[in-house]
């Protein structure tokens, strides 16, 4: 059972924002992956024999120990919070003790049964993806449901040309490093089409960690392509797909001063793992995961969530770093860690063995 609702969240993990929906007279949207991760975390539980592996796993005392201070910060702010915001940050805090699942359940099973789930996933994720620039380049109508309006740029099934551009660039490097260089082309072209500087910010700097690693520094080829795939590409008129443009630059630094704020009011426990929401009354998001977790726990709930990063990175390959220093840098530009699409993509490959897959 664990395996077969593991192969399902895969399914439908690549179909993102799609799979959402809204339930009459509830206050939040459902998204069908989190059903399927939750289902798999149980499935994991009720197994005696998985429920040990899991227990004696290396990264479950740092998680486990990141999780109950979230939970604290919650229940020491719990008076301040109106009755909606509660039932909305436990949700969200139920999120931090499922999504972990697919790096265990990956784990109980030989790669060879999953990876092939793993290419099919995200190759239907890339699908998508080209397939919404070229027929349905328009998204501003989407601002009309709470999400950003843009406009001749990737933003695929998670409607967002930030959090998808940062999967195709950990992904290319992933291919890249492993010899599969014509596909990652192909991802450097997706990756350009979302007009994500922080992508491409994240993309350059992993480029440049694998020349150095590798001794290739012909490598380099891979980040002209980009700058000409960048300039080839059409750019009708819109901020979005204007290099150039500032605004979001000032939107990021006034969410991170208000995250430092935040922080210097509360700085042992925070305000709760998010209630930033229910505190100023709107959809607030702080542009750094890191600032994120320092606003929402404190302190003690940033190193923890830094303990448990460190030891993440304990005995990785190079393909599986690459990929996990991605997400991380991007990170410190939105929230990307907890995107759960991009958060179920950081423990998945955190439990595979990509050195298997790397070509002769």
């Amino acid at each position: 059972m664990t395996y077969l609702l593991l192969i399902l969240s895969l399914l439908v993990w690549p179909f993102g924002q799609l799979l959402a929906f809204s339930w009459y007279g509830l206050p939040f949207t459902i998204y069908l992956l989190d059903l399927s991760v939750f289902l798999l975390t149980i499935s994991i539980f009720l197994h005696r024999e998985s429920g040990k592996i899991v227990i004696r796993d290396p990264l479950f005392k740092p998680l486990m120990l990141f999780n109950l201070l979230a939970l604290l910060s919650l229940l020491f702010n719990l008076r301040s919070l109106p009755s909606g915001g509660v039932v909305y940050a436990l949700l969200y805090l139920v999120r931090l003790f499922i999504y972990p699942s697919i790096y265990f359940a990956v784990k109980l099973f030989p790669a060879k049964k999953i990876i092939r789930s793993v290419i099919f996933s995200f190759s239907f994720f890339c699908i998508l993806g080209i397939l919404q620039y070229l027929f349905f380049p328009d998204m501003r109508y989407l601002k009309q449901v709470g999400f950003d309006d843009h406009y001749f740029r990737l933003i695929g099934s998670l409607y967002d040309p930030n959090f998808s551009g940062v999967l195709f660039a950990g992904a290319a490097l992933v291919l890249i490093y492993l010899g599969h260089w014509h596909v990652g082309v192909s991802l450097i072209l997706f990756m350009a089409l979302t007009f994500s500087r922080a992508s491409y910010l994240c993309f350059s700097a992993g480029l440049f960690y694998l020349m150095v690693k590798r001794k290739q520094f012909s490598l380099i080829l891979f980040l002209a392509g980009l700058l000409g795939i960048i300039w080839l590409t059409p750019k009708p008129f819109g901020e979005g797909v204007n290099l150039l443009r500032t605004f979001s630059i000032f939107s990021r630094f006034d969410s991170w001063s208000m995250g430092v704020e935040l922080f210097l009011k509360k700085p042992i426990f925070g305000w709760g793992y998010n209630t930033l929401r229910s505190l100023t009354g709107a959809r607030y998001q702080i542009d750094n995961s890191y600032l994120y977790v320092l606003a929402t726990t404190g302190l003690l709930g940033l190193l923890a969530f830094i303990n448990l990063i460190r030891r993440s990175f304990s005995g990785l390959t190079y393909s599986q770093r690459i990929f996990i220093f991605t997400i991380l840098l991007h990170s410190l530009f939105n929230n990307s860690f907890f995107y759960i699409w991009i958060n179920y993509s950081f423990w998945l490959v955190l439990a595979l063995p990509l050195r298997a897959y790397k070509s002769k």
